[in-house]
């Protein structure tokens, strides 16, 4: 195996060749001057990178994304940079880890958010002259703190238009809908999930949110928040079609509240769903944690239950992407738009006896997402298994529209990758919790992963996975005898990556081999 794995960002820009440079270089306009290509970045939440048609899932229906997929590059291996939202979504736009970015944890009222003394990806678009947009969830503060998104006002005021949409025309009041509801969306729960929801409102360690909302919602799909969403990405993207454009549509499903309406629901049963094979692994050191607890609580038809309503807002969202992709083909500016879907975690869908995303581990159905990437003039139809990771976006796209990437940014073009010059599959990927003491480290490298906890209470403990003979995560092999020089190889790895991170707080406390 290679151990000088960091590429030097230059180095590695150099090796990718010229093959998209007419892509680079856009259309002519009339003032004979180039014109960038437009870009659409794509988020869903906590999306699970096998709850997709094109990764093989025999049962979610996903066909607009399957066909971004067959034209464009799939990666199999794509990573997140924490199993949470904020620490991923900042690095997505500054290019840097959690530990260098500072946003450690999700952002609430209380910590640390992005702003606009950070060197970002919007910011560096508007000033080289792009319209800049974002249509739902930033999960990093105030929207409006980013210069490139200071026309757009705070969140709440550009939800006044959905607000007044939903209350004009479906004439509802907040009165007039039974409980349980989540705003104006009425919930149908089957028995056992409302038994659950009766239960986990009075669990005193739970989540601000409740995640114990599953079931079917009445409110008819015209009238979705996310179909709204992209009803306005739409409009800004016509509004702009004559200059170059940078919309991002980010929307919360597949995320709680796990809810969905007709007809997407009824697509679905809770027999049909995909059920993990490590069910019934659960390690000792995550029983006391709240996807553990829930799934207890919950008992196997809810947690279908939860997987059905999963699996039907999936489909809901492809749904909407696609009516998004379909207006840029109208449009006549598909040849001209770079379109990326990815998410910012996974879900555990009830594998190792858990669900949702906020087990402290870094299990393969929590840190592996999906990532689309469809470049016009370049690849179609191919899936990429070198590892590509959250830091990796941001230097990409300025690969692509011929701008410089920042010194501060931490990851790599993958433009070599995308348009088939380059392949690494020895390139390991790495996600973190925390920092120093208190920190969790993960290093994928081939078919193996291994993680490292360092607490100052619960003293250091490793897990080693072989995911060639193990893809479940069943068998840990930390510590025995026969893996001594694997593992001892993955020390040596993880802290050549800390180093280039500059990861000082972790690596003044990083065990020997």
């Amino acid at each position: 195996m290679n151990s000088n794995f960091a590429l030097d960002r230059r180095q590695f820009i150099g090796v990718t060749g010229l093959a998209a440079a007419s892509l680079a270089a856009g259309r002519v306009g009339a003032d004979d001057a180039p014109r960038r290509p437009n870009i659409i970045l794509i988020q869903t939440d906590q999306q699970h990178h096998g709850v997709l048609g094109c990764m093989g899932n025999p049962v979610v229906k996903t066909p607009h994304l399957d066909r971004l997929a067959a034209e464009g590059v799939r990666f199999s291996n794509a990573t997140c940079a924490t199993p949470f939202c904020s620490p991923t979504r900042a690095s997505w736009v500054t290019g840097q880890w959690p530990h260098t970015h500072g946003l450690m944890k999700n952002v609430d009222g209380k910590s640390q958010w992005l702003t606009d003394e950070r060197t970002n990806l919007p910011n560096i678009l508007h000033d080289a002259g792009y319209a800049c947009a974002h249509f739902g969830k930033w999960h990093l503060g105030r929207v409006e703190d980013i210069r490139a998104y200071a026309h757009q006002g705070p969140v709440r005021e550009q939800n006044k238009g959905y607000n007044q949409k939903v209350g004009r025309e479906l004439k509802l009041r907040v009165a007039d809908i039974k409980p349980p509801r989540v705003g104006l969306q009425h919930i149908e729960m089957i028995p056992s999930v409302r038994a659950f929801h009766e239960r986990w409102k009075n669990e005193k360690r739970r989540s601000p949110q409740d995640l114990s909302v599953i079931g079917r919602s009445a409110l008819p799909v015209e009238y979705q928040y996310e179909s709204w969403l992209a009803d306005q990405c739409i409009s800004f993207i016509e509004e702009n079609r004559e200059r170059p454009f940078f919309a991002t549509y980010s929307v919360s499903p597949p995320h709680a509240f796990w809810i969905a309406p007709d007809p997407y629901y009824s697509m679905y049963s809770r027999d049909e769903v995909p059920w993990p094979e490590s069910w019934n692994d659960r390690p000792n050191w995550y029983a006391q944690s709240q996807p553990c607890r829930m799934v207890e609580m919950m008992g196997e038809e809810a947690v279908r239950e939860y997987l059905r309503c999963y699996y039907a807002q999936v489909t809901m969202m492809d749904e909407f992407i696609g009516r998004i992709i379909e207006r840029v083909r109208q449009l006549g500016l598909f040849d001209d738009t770079i379109i990326v879907f990815t998410s910012d975690h996974g879900d555990m869908q009830g594998a190792h006896g858990a669900m949702g995303k906020s087990l402290p581990a870094f299990y393969e159905e929590i840190v592996r997402v999906p990532l689309l990437v469809r470049v016009p003039g370049s690849r179609q139809g191919a899936v990429s298994t070198t590892h590509a990771q959250s830091v990796d976006l941001m230097p990409t796209l300025l690969d692509y529209v011929g701008l410089r990437v920042p010194d501060s940014v931490q990851g790599d073009s993958m433009r070599g990758i995308i348009d088939g010059t380059y392949e690494d599959d020895e390139r390991p990927a790495f996600s973190e919790r925390g920092r120093g003491l208190g920190a969790r480290r993960m290093i994928r490298a081939g078919t193996w992963k291994y993680c490292v906890s360092i607490g100052p209470k619960r003293g250091i403990r490793k897990e080693l996975y072989d995911l060639a003979e193990d893809p479940h995560e069943m068998r840990d092999l930390a510590g025995k005898p026969r893996f001594r020089d694997v593992q001892a190889y993955l020390d040596a790895q993880h802290q050549a990556g800390l180093r280039e991170q500059d990861d000082k707080h972790t690596l003044a406390v990083w065990p020997e081999a």
